[in-house]
């Protein structure tokens, strides 16, 4: 425990067991950067401020985020934004508009000065925190377990451990704030984008969930897109 932050200090990906080396040369930009083997953070111990293990020191929305700063300098280009999408297999167009509009409404929320910016400061991430969410990340970004078990409490219906598509709806009307549209069509449109890549039978897991909030859950859809382009390709 790093006594300073009250944060669990933990092992980074790189030196999980069976990952390369640290002299190791870095894969290819873009490509399967997540670590080699993933630890489910709900099978950790979630404690308040803490971080699950396996995932380092940074804040849970960091580490959401993590995955589009594609050469781990602490900053989000346009250029990264549009490759991690399009390595989580969405089209070429598609990824262009979402990462101008996400860099365009990130960048300069998380600057480090006053300039404008379409780059994503990492680090300062929780500033572009926005209304009509579900407060599972707390106004500095760390996981809230509280507001995890509440967001299932109250949405899953049919308490089956997952969320489908009516009860999504129903979650991004329920925590709209009145009067916001901007948030609320944020909100509306990363739960579609993230049901559409990971929504298998219909459903958001409960699990899928706690690693999207995690980030693991990126790491682990590029590595599956990257698996299925491999088959196909040795069938061809």
């Amino acid at each position: 425990m790093d006594e300073r932050n009250g944060r669990l200090r933990t092992f980074k990906p790189t030196e999980l067991s069976g990952s390369p080396s640290a002299d190791a040369r870095p894969p290819p930009h873009g490509e399967g950067r997540g670590p080699e083997r993933f630890v489910s953070a709900s099978a950790t111990r979630d404690v308040y401020g803490t971080q699950p293990a396996a995932l380092g020191d940074r804040t849970a929305l960091e580490l959401h985020s993590a995955f589009f700063d594609r050469n781990h300098d602490g900053v989000i280009t346009l250029r990264e934004t549009y490759e991690g999408l399009r390595a989580l297999g969405i089209g070429r167009a598609i990824s262009a508009w979402f990462a101008l509009a996400i860099n365009g409404a990130l960048g300069p929320a998380t600057s480090r000065s006053l300039v404008p910016t379409l780059s994503i400061t990492l680090e300062n991430i929780h500033r572009a925190k926005h209304a009509s969410d579900t407060g599972v990340y707390d106004k500095d970004g760390r996981f809230d377990p509280q507001k995890f078990d509440e967001l299932f409490a109250r949405w899953d219906k049919d308490r089956d451990g997952a969320l489908n598509a009516r009860e999504l709806v129903a979650r991004a009307l329920g925590d709209r704030d009145l009067g916001d549209v901007l948030g609320f069509l944020a909100s509306a449109g990363e739960w579609s984008v993230l049901y559409a890549l990971a929504g298998k039978g219909g459903k958001l897991t409960r699990e899928q969930l706690r690693r999207m909030y995690d980030g693991t859950l990126f790491y682990e859809l590029e590595r599956e897109r990257q698996a299925a382009r491999s088959s196909a390709g040795a069938a061809a």
